[in-house]
């Protein structure tokens, strides 16, 4: 991934960054109120994320009718980091050639104008009732998963942040599945190897996965709203694709991602911001 996002451990002054660029100053899930103080942008008039009220959700404008496609979802890459930052359990993938990135067309997106993907990973609680960053009429879920893709046209995630509409993050939240979801699902295999804030692990051949294996559905029905990153610099440049109901997580795998450390081994959960004012914004609905 040519950018990374910069973290900083929960309620400590220790900064794990990477390339997205300046940072405004640290902060933690302790006290999301204050990251105004350093980061305007996210006292914003379209920050994320929301409460998606379902009766509130509109049709979908028709010139959005185009189905909403993540072309190469099913490809392997040919290798994965998986980074402990800190923040988050976060999986960079290393393609054979630009062409086999995935890609974002179709839905909400502008047409004709496709988005790749940069990276994705994982927001948590410290238990069942809570974790995903978006709820649905006020119910909470175990935990969300965001993909992150950019604009094409823009170059690189440095560029695409600056801009409107130059990101898109697909947005999947989890409940806890029955005896038949399986556990030891291949994204949280690795995750015992990065237990201490700060570790990356590469995995190479029969370990990788591509992105259906992670949420393996179809993309008929999701809500859109114009939106922002959910971590400071809080860059209101996202358009917002979340899937309309939540997928199952076998319990072994989400206990895995509580395992997790931050920088002074507590453990790395609630790691969600609360939701955001609508603020006079459109959810539109698609497929329903």
């Amino acid at each position: 991934m040519g950018a990374r996002f910069c973290y900083y451990g929960l309620g400590a002054l220790m900064a794990l960054c990477g390339a997205l660029g300046t940072v405004h100053g640290d902060f933690s899930y302790e006290d999301p109120d204050r990251w105004a103080d350093t980061d305007p942008d996210c006292a914003g008039m379209r920050q994320s994320p929301i409460d998606i009220v379902r009766s509130m959700a509109v049709l979908a404008p028709l010139d959005h009718a185009a189905p909403l496609l993540i072309e190469g979802s099913t490809r392997k890459p040919v290798s994965i980091n998986v980074t402990n930052n800190g923040h988050t359990a976060q999986y960079t993938f290393a393609w054979a050639s630009p062409i086999e990135r995935p890609t974002l067309v179709g839905g909400p997106l502008p047409v004709g104008a496709p988005y790749v993907l940069e990276q994705m990973h994982f927001h948590w609680g410290a238990d069942n009732g809570r974790g995903s960053e978006h709820t649905f009429d006020g119910k909470s879920y175990a935990a969300e998963v965001h993909f992150v893709f950019f604009k094409l046209e823009y170059g690189t995630f440095e560029q695409a942040v600056t801009h409107p509409d130059g990101l898109s993050v697909v947005g999947v939240l989890y409940e806890i599945g029955g005896d038949k979801v399986r556990p030891g699902a291949k994204w949280a295999r690795p995750l015992p190897k990065i237990r201490t804030a700060g570790t990356t692990v590469t995995l190479e051949g029969g370990e990788v996965f591509s992105l259906s294996s992670v949420v393996n559905a179809d993309w008929l029905r999701y809500y859109s709203y114009p939106g922002s990153l959910t971590t400071p610099p809080c860059s209101e440049s996202v358009i917002w694709i979340v899937r309309n109901a939540p997928s199952p997580i076998a319990q072994k795998d989400l206990d895995e991602l509580r395992n997790l450390r931050v920088s002074y081994d507590q453990p790395l959960v609630d790691n969600f911001r609360p939701v955001q004012p609508l603020n006079g914004r459109t959810v539109a609905r698609y497929g329903f």
